[in-house]
Formats: structure tokens, sequence, C-alpha cells
């Protein structure tokens, strides 16, 4: 039963409804076989992203007193036990869609993953061939029996190992169960050098893919030379990170709990997770050598890494959804801050191209005007386009700052490298830090003209390393508006001292929201504001899109302006803690939950605010964590053509009825497909379309 005195929903069964609508898609017969199978790789992204953050703070959590928890009406050894029965529960539902559906429609059109089975005859030379030209290099075969020191030995500083029991090719097999007469080695999987799924000639006209672990394992006797390999088995880890009570709590429980699990001497325990199957005496022998318990060691499927299938090869449009011609939001000038003098931009991504992005900050590099470029960059690697565009300025004399957040599935060794890079051309380089951590992604270009200054701001919903991938919805402002100029150059002012918020009493922020200065009052002003038309008898309207929706106060201040008469609807991709359709409370709060093709990742805001119609778009959620400990920033948009186009595309997410579900009490997705007999209305082919009217003009294919 809920607790309607504590109407929040948990947010880490939140998330879990998320990844099983994920599964939803997977499973449903009108997607496309191969993109079923994205969706199956984009579900196991998210169960792992939520094994590794929300298991170690439950963990973490059951160290607090029982009084702490009581007041936080956590109860976190029982929410532990739901969760374990929902991952398991859903691990199993993915293994039956994959092994029961997907491979078979697979084979029905014409392409066999291998899957545990052995590979024909027809293509050993293929494989050896592939193996010694493709992966040898990058094995690094490591002896585990008989070590003293395991320091730098996977599972410790690796994700993705093949562990091998062998022995010497002269000895008798050991009989079973003699686990102490093998020798055990383990082999890195160099899933980071090659491609996890590798295409093999055709065999009869069918399309054959293996996976890169059974391919090393089909030539483990040319690693191992003078042994016989007995078997062999997969295992993944990542290094423990230790819970951020701070973004989950408020400074003072956070804290108090920290204190609490220091006096109780709490360690992040780390998890392995095995290939079904593997024999326990192997198991034995890791843990012991590791000295990591055994109930620290999870049995997966049989195979570990299932994220991989998101990029699963491209190999039948036929199975895939048709490729999407992309337009340009600006005329092609020899010159981008030429076309924007004419006028702002919005772009909607994937559906526009990309390409301005890359010019805006090209031309900033080598056009003599520009003087100086600031940028936050959140979590892109060195390959990035931007880190090439920002060297090639500095070593033309611009002046560059750039704010880092870095990208924690980077290499400890991988991101110091391009960051020395930056450095090395001249660009001033500041790196987050726990008190400053930068979630916006902003630009500021500076360029000194005949007649003065001119500033070119970029204001964006996601980061610039999902921009370019053509894999998620965002929105992205390109725009020469003073005020915007005006109070970004003072947020970069602001995040060159490198000091927190809380050290600044006031910095005057007035059309931009900015989280840490004026974002959360803001936002309650302008719920308060709804609440008074409605009070009045005015129309009153509220509409959210947004990722997460976590914040308590947030969520008091639209159950309140629900009852009162104000129109709520919701738009979350991921984690809701607000309670639809309870009693009295939220009755008139509808929620809904859109996954399609694309990851939709854009936030937008909307307010009726008697029919002036203020929209915002922000790269931040309505959490804790986003309000209080990043820097975010929410940004108007006001040029009648983009508050036009933006209605249009708020409209059509509260009309899909095809990939839209409702949320209910208990956050179960509930299909609103076939409830209306209204035309069929999918949002993001419908926000496509919207696109393709006002521009016509085609430039490329995007995923």
């Amino acid at each position: 039963m809920l607790d309607v005195s504590h109407p929040y929903f948990d947010n880490s069964l939140s998330w879990l409804s998320y990844t099983y609508r994920l599964l939803m898609e997977a499973k449903d017969e009108n997607v496309p076989v191969v993109e079923r199978l994205r969706f199956l790789g984009r579900f196991a992204k998210e169960r792992d992203d939520f094994v590794k953050e929300k298991i170690p703070l439950l963990r973490a959590m059951t160290f607090a007193s029982r009084d702490t928890l009581e007041k936080l009406n956590l109860f976190p050894e029982v929410l532990l036990g739901h969760i374990g029965e929902t991952l398991s529960n859903q691990l199993d539902e993915f293994n039956n869609i994959l092994t029961g559906d997907l491979l078979p429609a697979l084979r029905e059109g014409g392409i066999r993953l291998s899957f545990k089975e052995p590979f024909a005859t027809a293509h050993q030379e293929f494989l050896r061939n592939y193996f010694m030209q493709e992966i040898f290099r990058y094995l690094q075969p490591v002896f585990l029996s008989g070590r003293k020191s395991f320091k730098n030995v996977p599972p410790d500083n690796a994700v993705f190992h093949l562990v091998i029991r062998l022995y010497k090719d002269f000895s008798q097999e050991p009989a079973s169960g003699e686990h102490d007469e093998f020798q055990y080695a383990c082999l890195n999987i160099p899933v980071k050098n090659t491609a996890r799924f590798v295409e093999l000639p055709e065999l009869n006209g069918v399309k054959q893919i293996a996976f890169l672990e059974d391919i090393i394992r089909y030539n483990l006797d040319l690693v191992f030379p003078g042994f016989r390999i007995h078997d062999s088995y997969c295992i993944s880890s990542e290094r423990p990170s230790p819970p951020e009570l701070e973004d989950e709590l408020t400074q003072v429980y956070a804290s108090r709990v920290a204190r609490q699990l220091e006096k109780q001497g709490f360690v992040v325990p780390q998890s392995v997770f095995f290939e079904k199957d593997m024999p326990e005496p192997m198991r034995q022998f890791l843990s012991e050598r590791y000295d990591i318990p055994m109930e620290e060691w999870v049995e997966k499927g049989h195979y570990l890494n299932y994220s991989d299938l998101i990029n699963f090869p491209r190999v039948s449009r036929k199975l895939e959804y048709p490729a999407l011609k992309q337009f340009l939001s600006v005329e092609q000038a020899e010159n981008i801050f030429e076309s924007l003098q004419a006028g702002d931009q919005l772009l909607h991504l994937p559906y526009h191209s990309h390409w301005p992005i890359l010019k805006f900050f090209n031309d900033a590099a080598v056009d003599p005007h520009v003087r100086e470029i600031h940028v936050s960059l959140y979590k892109i690697s060195g390959q990035s386009f931007l880190v090439n565009s920002l060297i090639s300025a500095a070593r033309n004399g611009k002046k560059v700052l750039a704010f880092v957040e870095l990208n924690p599935k980077l290499s400890d060794q991988e991101s110091p490298v391009w960051a020395k890079k930056m450095k090395d051309a001249g660009i001033k380089v500041m790196f987050s830090t726990p008190g400053l951590k930068v979630h916006a992604k902003i630009a500021l270009i500076k360029r000194k003209v005949k007649k003065g200054w001119e500033r070119y701001a970029y204001l964006g919903t996601g980061g610039f390393y999902r921009l370019t991938a053509n894999e998620s919805v965002d929105h992205i402002l390109l725009t020469t508006h003073s005020e915007i100029c005006n109070e970004l150059e003072l947020l970069f002012a602001y995040l060159a001292t490198g000091q927190e918020a809380k050290k600044f009493k006031y910095l005057p922020f007035n059309t931009l929201q900015v989280s840490q200065f004026n974002m959360y009052r803001k936002l309650i002003e302008m719920i308060d504001r709804e609440i008074q038309h409605s009070k009045m008898g005015r129309k009153a309207a509220i509409v959210v899109k947004i990722n997460q929706l976590q914040d308590k106060q947030i969520i008091d201040k639209l159950y309140h302006a629900a009852r009162v008469g104000v129109s709520v609807t919701l738009v979350v991709t991921n984690c809701l803690c607000l309670i639809p359709d309870l009693p009295t409370i939220s009755e008139d709060i509808t929620a809904l939950r859109v996954v399609d093709r694309f990851h939709e990742n854009s936030r937008i805001f909307y307010f009726f605010n008697d029919g002036q119609e203020d929209i915002l778009l922000s790269s931040g959620d309505w959490t804790h964590r986003n309000f209080h400990r990043r820097i975010d920033v929410a940004f108007p948009v006001t040029d009648p053509r983009f508050k036009k186009m933006l209605k249009q595309v708020i409209g059509n997410y509260l009309n899909d009825n095809q990939k839209a579900v409702r949320l209910d009490v208990y956050q179960n997705n509930i299909s609103v497909a076939g409830q209306s007999p209204a035309a069929k209305i999918r949002a993001q082919e419908a926000n496509y379309r919207l696109v393709e009217k006002q521009e016509l003009k085609p430039v490329a294919h995007a995923k």
C-alpha cells in the first residue's frame, strides 16, 4: 500500500519502471527486429547504471541509524529485497526475449547471431586470420595460479575479461572437480579496440555474426602455446565508487549519514559478474585469490555486457528503422556568424543536422574576428570534434576557457592525455570539483568587429558527446540575444573563479535560470503564478517534459497546483517521484512516458501564464542534485517562430497514442495505444514531419 502521508514514489523503483518500458519496446513486434536488439542494449545499459549507482547507496544506507532512516522514511533492507526481485524478473524476461523471440526472428530475416554454438568449418580460416590481424595485438594474457600479489590484476583494474582453466599439453587432463591441478589465467577482451560483434562470411545466403569473446575462445591455443584449454568463462567488474550522499540527501542528513558510515567502517563492496554455468571451483578460486566474498559474485546470462547490443552491426536495412534525412536549420553561409546576425536558430536534433554546431565552433577557431571562446564540456572524449576545434582556436591565438566535467567511463589514463593536449595548445582548462560541477551545455563566442563587440551564445539541453551521434532528442539555441549573452558571460566569469556557488551570496541572473543561484526560486514563482491564475478563475496550465522529477518541494508545489485547478501534465522519461492519480492529491495530474527510436533527452517547461505562454529549455532535471549540487541552465524561448514550433512539439508528445504510456500510482507502464479512435500519432515521427515541413533542406542520413 502507498503511504499517502508521504506521497513520493521511490526513485529507485521508478528507475526500474523505466527499464521495464525499454523491455516493452524490445518485445514489440511492430519494432524492426534489429532495433529490438538495440532496445535490449539500452535496457542492459540502464540496468548496469542502476546497479552501479543505486545498490552501493542503499547498502550504505543500511548502516545508517534507525532514527535517521525513520526521519527519511527510508527502509533500505526492504527496498533492496524488492529491487533484487525486480532485477531478477527483468533479467529473466530479457533472456526470454533475446533467445525466444529475437534470435529466431533474426534467422528468419537472414541473420544468424552465433549464440553458444560451434563455428562452421567453413569459417575456420576467417576466424584464424581475423584473430591474428585484428585481435591478437591487443591481448594481455596473465597467469593467476601461483601469484603472491594480485595488484593490478583483473578484475581489480579491468572491466571485461575471460578466465581460462588450462593445463600442460603433456599431462593427463585432471579429473572433474580437481581444480587445484589446473592452472588459471585471465585474458582481456579488447572491446575498446575491436568490435564486440564481428561479421563473418555469409553461408548459404545467411549473414553470420559472432561475439568477439567467442572468436578469442576459438583461438586460445595461439595465446597459450604448450597448453590445452579445459574451459573458459567471462567475468565483468568495475571499481566501486563511494555513494554520493549529497546528491540524494540534504546536506544535514548527508553529513549525518556519512559520519555513521565512517563509524561503522562501511566500505563499498566490489561486485563481479560472471557468465552463466561457471563452475563453482572456478568461482571459489577467484573469490579466494581476489578476496572478494562469494556473495559479491553475481551470475548473469550466457554473455555479459549486453549493453553492446546498442551498437549491433547495421547488416540489414529491412530489419532496421529507415534512414531519416536531416535538415539544415541555417543557410549554408560562408560564415555562420553572418547567418546568426540575420536571426537566431533553434535546432531540433536529431531531425536537424548537427552541421551548424560543427560550423559554430570551427568558424570560431578560424575567424580572425573571434577573440574569445568560453565553453563547458560535459563528459566528452579526446576524440570529440569540439576538442579539436578548441585546440585549433588556441593555436590561432584565441583566448579559450574550457570548463571540463570528466567522463567517468574514460580510463584514468585517457582523460589526462587529451586534457594535457588542450593545455599545451594554450587553452585554460578548469576541471570540476566536488563543490563545483557543471552540467550546463553552454558556450559563448566573443567577436571584435569595426562596430564593436559581437557575442554569440550556444545553449543546449544535451551534451556534445550525444549530439553528433544522432541518438537522442535535444534542442540547441544559437542566439545573439543581448540579455542571454550578458548573463552567460557573467556565468563564465563566475566559473573561472573555481569557487563554490555558496560563496557568492548573489549574482544578477534574471533572463537565465541558473541552478544554485536563481533557478529553484524562479520555478517556484512560475508554479505559484499559475496557482494564482487558477484561483482567480483564469485558465492555468503547466507542462513539463523532463528526464527526472524527484525534488520533493517541487512535487509538493505541483500537488498544490493540481488541487486548485491548474492543469498539470508531465512527460517524464526516467524517474518520477510524483505519484499521479492519488485521490484528493493528484487526481488531475497526468504522467506520461514516451520511449521510441531516439532517446528523449530534451527538457521543455511550459507555463500558460494567462495566455503569454512562457517556454523554457533546460539542461537540468528537477532533482535535488541538479538544483543544489550542479550548475545547470534553463533559458527562455522568446522568438515567436520557435515558441510556435515548441508548442506543436509539446502537443505531439501529449497526443502520442503509439509510443506513449501512462504511469499509474504504482508506476505501471500502461499503453495508450488503441484507447482512442483518433488518428495514430507518434510524437517522434510527428516532430520529424514538423521539421521537414519547415525546412525542406535534406543534407544527410541519421541512424
